[in-house]
């Protein structure tokens, strides 16, 4: 008599067999190993079927609290750490001088074009303004890169990005910048703020159960992008932010904080950023135009 045991093998390997005249080899692939590893880790778990309506019921309402201006499920996978297990898995190496972030759910599609100098923040918008300065450059020749573009972006000091707040202008906070002749930009900015991810949805129910604190320490976006170069998606940090070290979605790390030096009510920072040659990618943005 067949084993219960034996009844969950030959389901897996129905079930993969179903899959297994997909034709690109690498989607294949995933979905094999995706069926393969869910299936072992229900047998792991030994699923009821009250935890299996919890589940799906839990993903219905990420469904629900997902659209134009907020991705849920993008959110949960931040928190898990699996956004930023991603970007190092593609793209850290050993003694790489500014490490790879998560893009995160407020990325938005189409900022202004801003001319050197100029600032991010809108006149009315409150805090201290720091004026950021550095050169985009090759990290193998150490060349500087012309026409390189940092597209930037950060939260207001009551921790909303402008597609959040009604009251903020529309592309409050951000900017896309270009580096001149020898790769150098300067522009001003608000000096980042501390905020919580958002946690009236599933995902703060997931904090909450697990006691932990939603902050994300102070920081401000950037995507530096040329042709022929590796995009860099990576995240400035205040140096001495007391909770670097507990990062609600994992990404802060020594290589992505920046000394931001007090000059008179305003700050300054200077900050490099080496692009490795590569195919030049820019991320979808989870916010639209």
């Amino acid at each position: 008599m067949e084993t219960a045991a034996g009844t969950d093998r030959a389901l897996t390997g129905k079930v993969l067999a179903a899959y297994s005249k997909i034709e690109n080899p690498r989607l294949k692939s995933i979905v094999s190993t995706l069926i393969e590893h869910l299936h072992a880790c229900v047998k792991e778990m030994k699923v009821t079927d009250v935890e299996w309506e919890f589940a799906w019921d839990f993903m219905e309402r990420m469904a629900a609290m997902t659209g134009p201006q907020r991705n849920e499920f993008l959110l949960f996978a931040d928190v898990i750490g699996v956004s930023q297990l991603i970007e190092t898995l593609n793209h850290e190496k050993p003694g790489q001088p500014v490490g790879f972030a998560l893009v995160g759910p407020f990325f938005r599609a189409d900022a202004p074009v801003r001319e050197r100098g100029d600032s991010i923040a809108s006149d009315d918008t409150a805090g201290a303004r720091v004026r950021i300065s550095g050169k985009v450059f090759d990290f193998d020749n150490k060349a500087p890169i012309k026409g390189a573009f940092l597209d930037t972006w950060q939260a207001a000091t009551n921790g909303f990005y402008e597609n959040q707040d009604e009251n903020q202008p529309d592309y409050n906070l951000r900017g896309r910048f270009r580096t001149d002749e020898n790769g150098t930009f300067e522009f001003v900015a608000l000096m980042p703020t501390a905020y919580p991810v958002p946690t009236d949805g599933p995902v703060g129910e997931l904090l909450r159960a697990a006691k932990r604190p939603p902050d994300r320490p102070a920081h401000i976006h950037f995507i530096v992008s040329a042709p022929g170069y590796e995009t860099l998606v990576t995240q400035v940090f205040v140096k001495g932010d007391p909770i670097i070290e507990d990062d609600a979605v994992f990404t802060a790390s020594r290589n992505m904080v920046g000394d931001f030096r007090k000059e008179g009510d305003n700050f300054l920072l200077a900050y490099d950023f080496p692009l490795k040659p590569g195919v030049s990618i820019m991320p979808k943005a989870p916010v639209p135009s």
